[in-house]
Parts: structure tokens; C-alpha cells; sequence
């Protein structure tokens, strides 16, 4: 499905918002001032969002949300290693010195972390177009980034051919800013019905 501009400044003014409550909600985690900018939103096929990396065999942390309700989609978020552990060092107040051994702690607060930037767009979609959406609680996986998109990709057999691609730019207090991608893997018939909602 070939996006027009304007649906596509929709999902960007949806992410913008959704990334404000993200943002808001995780400086009150962390105690640390955070910012979160949604530079681009634009359609990628599926099977490509893998090539959308520079670096597919990066260790990242991949936080998927499966969303129920008036319309079915899956929300995939890629977190960077670095910021992640930047996050994890102000939540917990002990460095995470490995992102692939992390214990229960560690990986609840990641968790949370998702919980937090999916469920924050998922709300402000949900509330633009005044659709009753009902996020799961997501599940976690850290490992290279070409497994965790494959792992998602094979999990979204009966959803539309077009995934759609925010990139945020995360900036944590101290730190330097860091990107994290989160990718709307639609439901058959469900880009249909969200534009439709606002007369697109």
C-alpha cells in the first residue's frame, strides 16, 4: 500500500505525540531529563526491514507488542545496546556492564521501557482515530538485530505486505543521543480502517 503525505505527516504527528507521553513517563522513571524526536515515518516492505540497518549483526534489544482490539498489529521496537544500558544504569543505580546477560530486574525494566514507548503511540493512534486498541504485554529478546526482525517477520504472516518505519532519535541527560526504530506491522485491512477513522 502506497502511503500519500498525508497519511504519512498522520503517523508522524502520532508519533510525535506518542513519543511526548514516552518521553515525559521514562524522565519520571529514570529521574534523568529524556527526549525523543521523531525525525521520519515512512512505509518499508516487511521482508525488507532488515536492510533498513546499517549494521544487521549489532547485539539490540528488541521489545515486540502484540495489539488486539478494533484493528490487529504488531509493534516492533529496536532499542540501541548503548542506550539501553544508559536507561538501565538510572533505573536500576548499578551499571549494566553485558545487555545479553541481563537478570529479571533488568530485564522487567527493559520491558517496562517498551511497555512505555509502544503503549505511549499505540494510545495516542487509538485516540486519533477513537478505535478501542488493547496492547498485550510484550515480550523481550536481546540478540543480533537480523534475529530479532526475522523472529517478528515470521510471527506476521496474515498482516499487510508494508510495515511502517518510525525512527526516533532517544536523548538521554549525559549521554549522547542514540536512535531507536519502532516498526507498525499492520493487520490486513488495518491501515484501511485507521485512515478511514480520520477521513483519509
Amino acid at each position: 500500500m502506497q502511503l500519500t503525505e498525508k497519511q504519512l505527516d498522520l503517523l508522524r504527528e502520532i508519533g510525535n505525540i506518542g513519543t511526548g507521553n514516552a518521553a515525559t513517563a521514562l524522565s519520571t522513571l529514570t529521574g534523568k531529563k529524556i527526549e525523543i524526536n521523531v525525525p521520519t515515518a515512512q512505509t518499508v516492505p516487511i521482508e525488507r526491514i532488515v536492510f533498513v540497518f546499517p549494521q544487521p549483526e549489532d547485539i539490540v534489544i528488541g521489545i515486540r507488542m502484540v495489539v488486539k482490539g478494533d484493528a490487529g498489529l504488531d509493534v516492533l521496537l529496536i532499542l540501541d545496546r548503548h542506550a539501553a544500558k544508559k536507561i538501565l544504569t538510572d533505573l536500576l543505580g548499578s551499571p549494566c556492564e553485558d545487555i545479553t546477560q541481563l537478570d529479571e530486574m533488568s530485564a522487567s525494566a527493559l520491558k517496562e521501557i517498551g511497555n512505555i514507548m509502544c503503549g505511549s503511540y499505540i494510545t495516542a493512534l487509538a485516540e486519533f482515530t477513537q478505535m478501542y486498541l488493547d496492547p498485550l504485554p510484550p515480550d523481550l529478546s536481546v540478540d543480533m538485530l537480523v534475529a530479532v526482525v526475522s523472529e517478528a517477520i515470521l510471527a506476521s504472516e496474515n498482516y499487510e505486505d508494508e510495515a511502517i518505519f518510525v525512527e526516533t532519535e532517544l536523548t538521554v541527560e549525559d549521554m549522547k543521543s542514540a536512535t531507536s526504530q519502532m516498526f507498525l506491522i499492520p493487520g490486513r485491512g488495518t491501515l484501511e480502517k485507521i485512515f478511514s477513522r480520520v477521513g483519509l
